[in-house]
């Protein structure tokens, strides 16, 4: 995947080269609808629904414009939501069995095909009925080119492992156990969900257990509906994702609130002040521990308890302030000033696996910090080859993250 990563990294010529006007009245749609005629659940019509809404919601809605601008609960590069969530519904008490598209925007989930002795399990890889539900999350990567042309493929599954931790967080607030279902051929599953050559498949996570009864398989794909309303790839993204598997890592365990889910909040408007030092102690903790297959270099841009300077397992491994240099690195983001650490994800390997772990990390993180009024963020735009000879590594630079109060 060296080649991937060459080609989706940035420079500052390629910074320059796409520094142009941007018409938004151009964007493609940013989420999916299926026809109105389908049947829908209101995500408050039933209490066991309670979990899909934590999953993916919408938090706020205002209006830019003429165009409505939406914030979910997960976060998303240019707030363009290049991700789609579908749910299988079997053995649920009050809900009618079948396969479901959660519409975030519409705070509803509606129903594609109901099910009784055939269901979706044969293509994600089991054999027997599964009573809960087993998710099955997308990626729509025009609606990420249409902005940021071939660095949308790391956007798209960064975000993706933002959303596989948003489900892990509200399963565990419904004390739910969840498994990341994989070793299935992706390619049977996105036929099987109706999808065609502007959708992907990258996760699959199941929520229940399988019982010992007899499924079949779906008799036909579902109805396809596509998720923009138009698109105009110009480049070989859906051909990357086409050949991509699906997410089979491991997630990292945290503990999180209700109310932290639902008001997440990327942070852009540092104070510059200081976080106590029982809390920045905490966030250094988190960052020097095992993050396999990542690696975490922490630069800490203020002095406080630890010398300013960059930190790696614990350890100082170059000390000194380094703002300005940062700023530079992160393409002149000059809020990043203000931010008390910046922390950047590294990894050996760079895959949409690795990206969806970095994004899993990294929603962690903004989980543990949301209650204790610290402001973080992630950041997706560094000059990749500069950021790798700052920290002196060869490994892969996945994602950057700043917090501060």
């Amino acid at each position: 995947m060296l080649d991937v990563y060459e080609q989706t990294s940035l420079t500052r010529k390629k910074v320059a080269a796409s520094g142009g006007y941007i018409d938004w009245l151009t964007q493609p749609s940013t989420f999916k609808h299926y026809p109105e005629f389908l049947f829908n659940y209101p995500f408050g019509a039933a209490e066991a629904l309670h979990i899909l809404e934590l999953c993916r919601c919408v938090t706020s809605r205002e209006h830019i414009g003429a165009k409505p601008y939406y914030k979910l609960n997960t976060p998303s590069a240019g707030n363009l939501h290049p991700l789609e969530l579908y749910a299988q519904i079997r053995g649920v008490k009050g809900i009618i069995s079948g396969i479901y598209h959660i519409d975030a925007s519409a705070d509803k989930i509606v129903l594609i095909q109901e099910i009784e002795a055939d269901g979706i399990e044969t293509a994600v890889g089991l054999s027997h009925k599964f009573d809960g539900m087993i998710l099955i999350q997308s990626c729509v990567p025009f609606r990420s080119e249409w902005k940021y042309g071939e660095r949308a493929y790391r956007y798209c599954y960064l975000d993706a492992g933002h959303q596989l931790a948003s489900i892990q967080a509200a399963a565990t607030i419904s004390d739910q156990d969840m498994t990341i279902l994989s070793g299935f051929d992706a390619d049977v599953l996105n036929k099987a969900m109706g999808f065609k050559d502007e959708e992907f498949s990258c996760a699959v996570i199941a929520l229940g257990s399988e019982t010992e009864k007899t499924v079949n398989p779906l008799v036909k794909p579902l109805l396809h509906v596509a998720p923009t309303d138009y698109c105009d790839t110009k480049g070989n993204l859906p051909d990357l994702m086409e050949k991509e598997g699906l997410f089979t890592s491991r997630l990292f365990p945290f503990i999180t609130k209700k109310d932290v889910v639902l008001k997440r909040r990327s942070a852009r408007k540092f104070e510059g002040t200081y976080m106590s030092e029982d809390d920045f102690e905490q966030i250094m903790q988190h960052l020097s521990e095992d993050a396999d297959p990542l690696e975490c270099y922490t630069v800490v841009l203020k002095k406080c308890s630890l010398e300013a300077g960059v930190y790696h397992k614990g350890k100082i491994i170059k000390a000194g302030s380094f703002t300005d240099e940062l700023t530079a690195l992160l393409v002149d983001q000059h809020f990043i000033k203000n931010a008390q650490i910046v922390t950047v994800i590294t990894s050996k390997e760079f895959s949409s696996d690795s990206l969806m772990c970095a994004g899993a990390f990294a929603h962690k993180l903004y989980l543990e910090t949301g209650d204790k009024e610290i402001g973080f963020t992630g950041i997706g735009a560094f000059y990749d080859e500069k950021m790798q000879k700052f920290l002196g590594t060869k490994d892969h630079i996945m994602y950057v993250c700043a917090a501060g109060k």
